[in-house]
């Protein structure tokens, strides 16, 4: 599996899934400053251009990450998010996703979500790829659900670390046999 330098691009619909790259650096920059980004997600809070920078250094012209697989979600040539997978050695694979601001509620995500979920099944030999966020963070869930994620009953209390205190987490996963056809994601 990989998807760091040299990972493949991934298109459906208005949504092209590609590496990263410094031009995403000013684009990057602002979505983390967002509050929604800041109350669900794990970035610096607050959120510097040399956070964005470090970000995607970390990730360009270097060897495959092997612990995550990660793409730039583009959208009319502009930066509007980032997606990942982080597997194991046995087939299973976390999601994990950020949507800039002005990509919201155009199905950006889900298309996204599909793609990896999808590339994920076929060409990255997964057979379960799971998903948790905040419980709080309707957005997030909603988009899992759409592409075909079961959120499991009930909360997984005091499952992460977030912003330095234990808090509750909402939990999903897929099986290949769940993902939704993509073309009830396209506009």
């Amino acid at each position: 599996m990989d998807a760091g330098a040299g990972s493949p691009t991934l298109r459906a619909g208005h949504v092209t899934l590609r590496e990263m790259a410094l031009d995403d650096v000013d684009d990057m920059t602002v979505a983390c400053q967002d509050a929604e980004i800041a109350r669900w997600t794990t970035v610096p809070s607050p959120y510097e251009r040399e956070h964005a920078l470090a970000f995607v250094e970390r990730r360009t012209g270097t060897p495959v990450d092997t612990e995550r697989m990660r793409w730039g979600i583009e959208v009319e040539g502009r930066w509007c998010g980032n997606i990942s997978l982080r597997p194991d050695e046995a087939g299973l694979a976390e999601i994990g996703f950020l949507v800039a601001p002005w990509a919201r509620r155009q199905g950006v995500g889900s298309l996204a979500a599909w793609l990896v979920c999808d590339w994920g099944f076929r060409d990255g030999d997964l057979d379960v790829i799971t998903w948790h966020a905040v419980v709080g963070n309707d957005p997030s869930r909603r988009l899992v659900e759409r592409v075909g994620f079961r959120v499991m009953p009930g909360v997984a209390r005091l499952r992460m670390a977030h912003r330095g205190k234990r808090v509750d987490v909402w939990m999903a996963d897929l099986l290949p046999d769940d993902l939704v056809p993509m073309r009830t994601l396209l506009p």
